[in-house]
């Protein structure tokens, strides 16, 4: 099987590529639009559907346990998103979709 450097399975580790994360997200809005989220997760066939359809488009074998370890890790990243854009000083850029925030405050933040 022939895969890139960013969709490859070494052993127990999976590697998400940005294209396969965004492929996840668009799956998992959809399952939402269609209730199949009936608390803060996902039903277990809404992780195999993500699975199945990353497996087949990008040539990798992709497991439900995949998926949710990592929506754990984007909603862990996306906290911390949130937090920092909301403080004082920090802003966000939404042509480039990321954090601003000027050399003197991010010097004060990371020295505390």
């Amino acid at each position: 099987m022939s895969t890139t450097q960013n969709e490859k399975c070494n052993g127990k580790h999976f590697t998400w590529s940005k294209p396969m994360s965004h492929m996840l997200l668009e799956i998992l809005a959809e399952e939402a639009l269609k209730e199949n989220k009936p608390s803060s997760t996902f039903r277990a066939e809404s992780f195999g559907k993500v699975a199945t359809e990353i497996s087949q488009k990008f040539n990798v074998q992709c497991e439900p346990k995949h998926v949710d370890n990592h929506l754990k890790t984007v909603k862990k990243e996306w906290g911390i998103i949130t937090k920092l854009k909301n403080k004082s000083g920090f802003g966000w850029d939404d042509c480039l979709k990321m954090i601003t925030v000027s050399k003197d405050v991010y010097d004060e933040e990371v020295n505390e």
